[in-house]
């Protein structure tokens, strides 16, 4: 039961951290004229970061 618990957290983390990197990319093409390269690679770590939640997610809820 904890597992499962644990599991549904995860997954809540790895919506909200995809959330938050595609907010962000949108923001910085809106707003920033000329961003740095560097920028990105943060917002697919972040991306990643987010599919890793879930499927991490997944396995503990299975």
């Amino acid at each position: 039961m904890v597992v499962e618990l644990i599991g549904i957290i995860v997954i809540l983390m790895g919506i909200y951290q995809i959330y938050v990197a595609r907010k962000t990319y949108y923001n910085i093409k809106k707003n920033v004229k000329n961003p740095q390269p560097y920028v990105f690679y943060g917002v697919y770590f972040s991306l990643i970061l987010g599919i890793i939640f879930l499927v991490a997610g997944a396995f503990l809820i299975r």
